[in-house]
Protein backbone atom coordinates (compact mmCIF):
# COMPACT_ATOMS: atom_id res chain seq x y z
CA UNK A 1 0.00 0.00 0.00
CA UNK A 2 1.13 3.19 -0.79
CA UNK A 3 1.25 5.99 1.60
CA UNK A 4 2.79 9.35 0.48
CA UNK A 5 3.75 12.77 2.05
CA UNK A 6 3.33 15.53 -0.10
CA UNK A 7 5.80 18.47 0.74
CA UNK A 8 5.24 21.78 -0.54
CA UNK A 9 7.19 24.94 -0.43
CA UNK A 10 4.60 27.22 -2.67
CA UNK A 11 4.71 28.69 -6.12
CA UNK A 12 5.71 32.26 -5.19
CA UNK A 13 8.86 32.51 -2.76
CA UNK A 14 11.42 29.99 -3.09
CA UNK A 15 11.40 27.87 0.72
CA UNK A 16 14.79 25.53 0.23
CA UNK A 17 14.65 25.72 3.98
CA UNK A 18 11.98 23.24 3.67
CA UNK A 19 13.09 20.52 1.00
CA UNK A 20 16.57 20.47 3.01
CA UNK A 21 14.42 19.85 6.20
CA UNK A 22 12.64 17.09 4.26
CA UNK A 23 15.68 15.38 3.86
CA UNK A 24 17.25 15.64 7.05
CA UNK A 25 17.75 12.25 8.52
CA UNK A 26 15.84 12.73 11.32
CA UNK A 27 12.55 13.23 9.18
CA UNK A 28 13.25 10.51 7.02
CA UNK A 29 13.38 8.37 9.62
CA UNK A 30 10.30 9.66 11.19
CA UNK A 31 8.29 9.59 8.00
CA UNK A 32 9.83 5.61 7.93
CA UNK A 33 8.26 4.87 11.16
CA UNK A 34 5.18 6.35 10.09
CA UNK A 35 4.41 4.27 7.19
CA UNK A 36 5.32 6.52 4.63
CA UNK A 37 6.42 4.79 1.27
CA UNK A 38 6.39 7.71 -0.81
CA UNK A 39 7.68 11.58 -0.45
CA UNK A 40 6.57 13.59 -3.16
CA UNK A 41 8.54 17.09 -3.07
CA UNK A 42 7.05 20.51 -4.97
CA UNK A 43 10.68 22.08 -4.85
CA UNK A 44 9.51 25.38 -6.50
CA UNK A 45 10.35 27.25 -9.88
CA UNK A 46 13.75 28.18 -9.37
CA UNK A 47 16.98 26.58 -11.24
CA UNK A 48 18.90 26.90 -7.56
CA UNK A 49 16.00 24.82 -6.16
CA UNK A 50 15.88 22.11 -9.06
CA UNK A 51 19.64 21.62 -8.10
CA UNK A 52 19.09 21.32 -4.21
CA UNK A 53 16.59 18.74 -4.55
CA UNK A 54 18.41 16.22 -7.35
CA UNK A 55 21.72 16.90 -4.54
CA UNK A 56 19.56 16.10 -1.48
CA UNK A 57 18.31 13.15 -3.41
CA UNK A 58 21.61 11.78 -5.08
CA UNK A 59 23.46 12.81 -1.46
CA UNK A 60 20.70 11.06 0.31
CA UNK A 61 19.61 7.82 -2.00
CA UNK A 62 21.48 5.23 0.54
CA UNK A 63 19.32 6.24 3.17
CA UNK A 64 15.67 6.45 0.90
CA UNK A 65 16.74 2.81 -0.14
CA UNK A 66 17.08 1.41 3.21
CA UNK A 67 14.26 2.89 4.39
CA UNK A 68 12.20 2.33 1.80
CA UNK A 69 10.91 5.56 0.59
CA UNK A 70 10.41 6.26 -2.88
CA UNK A 71 11.10 10.50 -3.91
CA UNK A 72 9.59 11.97 -7.26
CA UNK A 73 10.04 16.05 -7.23
CA UNK A 74 8.33 18.72 -9.17
CA UNK A 75 8.69 22.56 -10.08
CA UNK A 76 5.22 23.67 -10.11
CA UNK A 77 1.87 21.73 -11.60
CA UNK A 78 -1.53 22.47 -12.50
CA UNK A 79 -2.76 19.58 -10.94
CA UNK A 80 -2.17 20.55 -7.10
CA UNK A 81 -5.53 19.68 -5.97
CA UNK A 82 -4.82 16.37 -6.49
CA UNK A 83 -1.33 15.95 -5.24
CA UNK A 84 -3.07 16.95 -1.83
CA UNK A 85 -5.60 14.78 -2.42
CA UNK A 86 -3.29 11.93 -3.23
CA UNK A 87 -1.52 12.28 0.27
CA UNK A 88 -1.62 11.26 3.74
CA UNK A 89 -0.29 14.28 4.90
CA UNK A 90 0.54 17.46 3.61
CA UNK A 91 4.00 19.28 4.59
CA UNK A 92 3.80 22.56 3.51
CA UNK A 93 4.67 26.05 3.64
CA UNK A 94 2.21 28.23 6.08
CA UNK A 95 0.52 30.16 2.67
CA UNK A 96 -2.90 30.70 3.51
CA UNK A 97 -3.91 29.80 0.13
CA UNK A 98 -2.45 26.31 0.39
CA UNK A 99 -3.12 25.89 3.96
CA UNK A 100 -6.97 26.08 2.48
CA UNK A 101 -6.54 24.41 -0.24
CA UNK A 102 -5.15 21.13 2.12
CA UNK A 103 -8.23 21.83 4.37
CA UNK A 104 -10.64 21.84 1.98
CA UNK A 105 -9.73 19.80 -0.68
CA UNK A 106 -12.49 16.66 0.59
CA UNK A 107 -14.62 15.76 3.27
CA UNK A 108 -11.68 14.05 5.10
CA UNK A 109 -8.34 16.15 4.07
CA UNK A 110 -5.11 14.65 4.82
CA UNK A 111 -3.33 16.18 8.14
CA UNK A 112 -1.01 18.86 7.26
CA UNK A 113 2.27 19.92 8.98
CA UNK A 114 2.85 23.59 8.00
CA UNK A 115 6.47 25.00 8.80
CA UNK A 116 6.46 28.56 8.70
CA UNK A 117 8.98 30.58 6.56
CA UNK A 118 10.85 32.40 8.74
CA UNK A 119 12.53 34.69 5.99
CA UNK A 120 8.67 36.17 4.54
CA UNK A 121 8.32 39.94 6.37
CA UNK A 122 6.55 40.01 9.85
CA UNK A 123 6.03 36.45 10.61
CA UNK A 124 2.62 36.34 9.03
CA UNK A 125 2.74 32.49 8.65
CA UNK A 126 3.84 31.70 11.70
CA UNK A 127 0.25 34.11 13.25
CA UNK A 128 -1.80 31.69 10.74
CA UNK A 129 -0.15 28.95 11.63
CA UNK A 130 -0.61 29.57 15.36
CA UNK A 131 -3.87 30.36 14.69
CA UNK A 132 -4.98 26.92 13.01
CA UNK A 133 -3.03 25.18 15.20
CA UNK A 134 -5.04 26.43 18.23
CA UNK A 135 -8.05 25.34 15.84
CA UNK A 136 -6.56 22.05 15.94
CA UNK A 137 -6.79 21.93 12.27
CA UNK A 138 -3.06 21.56 11.60
CA UNK A 139 0.13 20.65 13.00
CA UNK A 140 3.25 23.32 13.30
CA UNK A 141 6.74 22.44 13.07
CA UNK A 142 9.48 25.87 13.61
CA UNK A 143 12.70 24.56 11.62
CA UNK A 144 14.32 27.48 11.93
CA UNK A 145 15.20 26.01 15.34
CA UNK A 146 16.16 22.60 14.27
CA UNK A 147 15.09 20.30 11.31
CA UNK A 148 14.09 17.91 14.15
CA UNK A 149 10.98 19.81 15.32
CA UNK A 150 9.29 18.57 11.40
CA UNK A 151 10.57 15.01 12.78
CA UNK A 152 8.61 15.71 16.22
CA UNK A 153 6.00 17.26 14.25
CA UNK A 154 5.80 13.99 12.27
CA UNK A 155 5.91 11.54 15.16
CA UNK A 156 2.92 13.57 16.75
CA UNK A 157 0.29 12.81 14.10
CA UNK A 158 -0.20 9.69 15.98
CA UNK A 159 -1.58 11.53 19.10
CA UNK A 160 -3.30 14.33 17.47
CA UNK A 161 -7.09 14.41 16.13
CA UNK A 162 -7.38 17.28 13.47
CA UNK A 163 -10.08 19.25 13.34
CA UNK A 164 -12.54 20.15 10.34
CA UNK A 165 -11.99 23.73 9.37
CA UNK A 166 -15.15 25.48 10.52
CA UNK A 167 -17.34 26.34 7.44
CA UNK A 168 -17.35 29.30 5.80
CA UNK A 169 -19.50 32.79 6.52
CA UNK A 170 -19.97 34.83 4.17
CA UNK A 171 -18.98 38.09 4.13
CA UNK A 172 -22.07 39.85 5.45
CA UNK A 173 -22.25 37.68 8.82
CA UNK A 174 -18.69 38.49 9.63
CA UNK A 175 -19.58 42.33 9.33
CA UNK A 176 -22.55 42.16 11.20
CA UNK A 177 -20.91 40.03 13.81
CA UNK A 178 -18.10 42.72 14.10
CA UNK A 179 -20.75 45.50 13.67
CA UNK A 180 -23.17 43.72 16.46
CA UNK A 181 -25.73 43.13 14.57
CA UNK A 182 -27.78 40.94 16.11
CA UNK A 183 -30.07 38.48 13.47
Amino acid sequence: MTKRVLVTTGATFPFDDLVCAAFDDSVLRALSAAGVTDLRVQYGSTATSAHLFRKLVSSNRELLDSLSIRVSGFATTDTMVKEITDAWVVISHAGTGTILDTLRVSRTPPALIVVPNAMLMHGHQAEVANALVAMKCLVSADISVSYRQLATAISSLKHVKMEKLPKRESLASVINYEAGVVG
